[in-house]
């Protein structure tokens, strides 16, 4: 796989909010591949850096997945071999696309996304649940 990086948009945005470059991302798919609701994603985890190193971000922030991925779950960065926060890109989209007045693409998450809001092994330490 060749990715075509693009120097500006939205990905300056996240790699200066995780304070990591989005090339380090190896495009294993172990992120995806260890998630427990990927099949309600439009985009994977890996597609989403690639896209955004490609430089499309409409196609990004017009996804399902920013709005449905990394919501108090770090399942994927505790497997990333390279340690890619994909809840904190995840959260920088969501704000970018209400920002620039993008609705949410889903009408109702699955349970199992909920269950992340209560379960406190997937809360990070000192979040209310």
């Amino acid at each position: 796989m060749r990715l075509r990086i693009q120097e500006d948009g939205i990905r300056t945005i996240v790699e200066e909010g995780i304070h990591k470059s989005l090339t380090a991302c190896m495009q294993c798919s172990k992120c995806g591949g260890g998630c427990a609701h990927v099949d309600e994603f439009d985009l994977s985890p890996r597609q989403v850096i690639e896209y955004l190193l490609d430089g499309l971000d409409e196609q990004v922030l017009d996804s399902r997945t920013i709005w449905l991925c990394g919501k108090n779950c770090t399942g994927c960065e505790a497997i990333c071999p390279v340690g890619i926060p994909l809840n904190e890109i995840m959260a920088t989209l969501r704000e970018e696309a209400t920002r620039r007045g993008i609705e949410p693409k889903f009408q109702q998450p699955s349970l199992i996304y909920h269950k992340f809001d209560h379960c406190s092994k997937h809360r990070r330490e000192g979040e209310e649940g």
